[in-house]
């Protein structure tokens, strides 16, 4: 062997093995190794957003940030299909050792439970005797709103004296995580074994609040048809949301599981209805053929298999594939699931001379209501309008869709999938930008403590000269908040490039002195911190629009040290350098330096918008 000969099957050799650790590498991140820290990977869907992750798994959105460096992208956006880490590390109290038992007259007494392979909220329940409402209430953050169990994860099971013998709680070790991507239509079973053993309940992901704020609304009159109009939890938001003058069609669906409905197994399934939910397309098909047998007469067959229960669920004659047709739309509820939330399926019928056919069929990540049925946009194409709510530990989400049928198939006619809290629809004909009816869509408060002070809000859907429905506007409510009125003035101060300063001037001043607006947050001397806020930016846009001699009264106003400072900063270097984007840039340093100017924005919920040194003065 020559030592050229030598020196190839070395270099062969060698790539060799550096390709196989690469593939190793590969393979155990394809199948979702965590990091030692504990945890597990997710992949993005469409509508996730970091506030929307950390609102399911109960992660802080900064910890989720530094989890995932890689996935930090321009205006915070996340791709479809990438892969974020979810720190998913269980914290225990101070002093607690797992599976120890703390003093019988605690007021915290329980054990720590590590769940194992196999387990779900159901099972942990029943061997540890305590129901699966109190598991809830005692590990909040372990709440995803797709009702997993990941092994290895900690649970805190209240009020055991002593740990149940089916539930013997292991030391704290390494597990392997699963590789977990979520769909909105989402069947999962009792066990799911990803790369490692995990268990579902049929709770499926919620999607995140996305809208875009475009012209100002026009207020109509309209008729509501709202889709599972939620019976609210004692709500976390400051100022109550008012709605559309308009007569709700309501149905019910409960925000969080009641003490009856924790652990219920499925019921038996009564004599003649289909076995399952699958099942149903066809058994309904069958019975629409029968001889004598009206659409209508479905109702109280699938009322009689729990398929249509309290307001969930209906049957709906509608002309779809002609003028006269009587073609059918049925939305179901599964009867055989013992979640508080049940899945939904929704069933679309023609009729022609040879009888009924299934033509559409859509699972729903949760209950679904059908909304409106006809040619709603007048295009001369009939539409089906419905919603599909989720709900999680606390709060209840709703999107809406809209199918169009063509003559051959039915096509998408909506941009997006625009989901809201607690979601009221209503359809009216007031706007000549669109064509037939409205889509008005109010709600938007999460009732959570967490997501802190809130406003409901109107979203307008037009369907501009028959085309798929797109969001026209969105307005807010009426609030005495005095921050909702700050994030009014942030928002026209952010579109100076557009429209110039004016704007943002008439806003800051109106919530300077408008005497009626309240505190709603919980920051110390919060109006005149805020007040002086306003007057800071307020002084930015004065010099910006022109009427720098205004700045000195504005300024003789400010109480707040840290914002005089910035003030202060602004002045001194906009009269040196003659230039308000070189005067905010250096606004930024002495904020960087000194966070109490702007730190007091930073923590108002997960639902407001967050705020950094960089927000304080952000002209560049």
């Amino acid at each position: 062997m020559t030592a050229r000969t030598v020196r190839r099957l070395t270099l062969t050799v060698g790539l060799s093995l550096i390709l196989a650790l690469a593939l190793t590498v590969t393979v155990a991140l394809a199948q979702g190794g965590a990091p030692s820290s504990g945890g597990y990977y997710y992949t993005v869907q469409p509508g996730d957003s970091w506030l929307s992750l950390s609102w399911r798994t109960g992660i802080p959105v900064a910890d989720l940030k530094a989890a995932n460096p890689t996935a930090l992208h321009p205006r915070d956006w996340l791709w479809k299909g990438e892969r974020l880490f979810i720190p998913a590390k269980p914290t225990l109290p101070p002093g607690a050792v797992p599976g120890a038992t703390p003093a019988p007259d605690a007021a915290s007494a329980g054990i720590w439970y590590q769940v194992k392979a196999g387990d779900n909220w159901q099972i942990v329940a029943r061997d540890s005797d305590v129901s699966v409402l109190d598991l809830w209430h005692a590990n909040p953050m372990q709440l995803r709103a797709n009702g997993w169990l990941y092994a290895g994860q900690w649970l805190w099971i209240p009020n055991a004296a002593t740990p149940a013998p089916a539930v013997t709680p292991i030391a704290p070790a390494a597990t392997a995580a699963p590789v977990v991507t979520a769909t909105r239509t989402l069947t999962p079973t009792r066990v799911v074994t990803l790369t490692v053993a995990l268990t579902a309940t049929q709770v499926t992901p919620l999607p995140t609040l996305t809208v875009t704020p475009t012209k100002p609304v026009v207020q109509p009159t309209a008729t509501v048809t709202t889709a599972l109009t939620v019976t609210k939890p004692a709500a976390t938001a400051v100022v109550t949301a008012t709605k559309p003058a308009a007569t709700a069609v309501t149905a019910t669906v409960p925000v969080s599981p009641t003490a009856s409905a924790a652990g219920v197994k499925p019921a038996a399934v009564p004599s003649g209805c289909p076995a399952g939910m699958a099942a149903y397309a066809d058994a309904i098909a069958a019975r629409l053929n029968q001889p004598n047998t009206a659409p209508t007469d479905l109702t109280a067959w699938l009322k009689g298999c729990g398929a249509i229960q309290d307001k969930q669920g209906s049957v709906t004659v509608a002309p779809i594939t002609g003028p006269t047709s009587k073609d059918v739309i049925v939305a179901l509820r599964d009867p055989a699931t013992d979640q508080v939330t049940p899945r939904g399926l929704l069933l679309v019928y023609h009729a022609s001379a040879k009888g009924y056919a299934l033509a559409r069929k859509v699972e729903g990540a949760g209950p679904i209501a059908l909304l409106k049925a006809g040619d709603v946009n007048t295009d001369g194409k009939p539409d089906r309008i419905w919603t599909d709510t989720t709900c999680g530990a606390h709060t209840c989400f709703s999107t809406l869709f809209v199918e169009s049928w063509d003559g051959k198939a039915y096509q998408d006619w909506i941009v997006g999938e625009p989901t809201i809290a607690y979601g009221e629809y209503a359809f009216t004909d007031t706007l000549p930008a669109g064509s037939g009816d409205e889509i008005l869509v109010h709600g938007g408060v999460i009732a959570s403590a967490g997501a802190g002070p809130q406003r409901a809000w109107t979203e307008t859907y037009v369907s501009p000269k028959g085309g798929p429905y797109e969001l026209f506007n969105q307005v807010y409510d009426d609030s005495k908040c005095l921050y909702h009125h700050v994030l009014d003035a942030n928002k026209a101060f952010g579109q100076w490039t557009s429209a110039g300063f004016e704007p943002a001037i008439k806003a800051y001043q109106a919530a300077i002195n408008d005497t009626a607006l309240e505190a709603c947050g919980s920051i110390k001397d919060e109006a005149a911190t805020l007040r002086d806020f306003a007057r800071f930016r307020l002084i930015v846009a004065l010099v910006g629009g022109g009427k720098s001699p205004l700045t000195a009264a504005m300024k003789a106003q400010m109480t707040d040290q840290a914002l005089t400072g910035a003030a202060d900063t602004f002045l001194t270097s906009y009269h040196g350098s003659g230039s308000v984007i070189q005067a905010c840039r250096d606004v930024t340093t002495y904020a960087v330096a000194n966070p109490a100017s702007w730190n007091f924005l930073a923590a108002w919920g997960y639902a407001n918008p967050a705020f950094t040194a960089q927000d304080l003065c952000p002209l560049n």
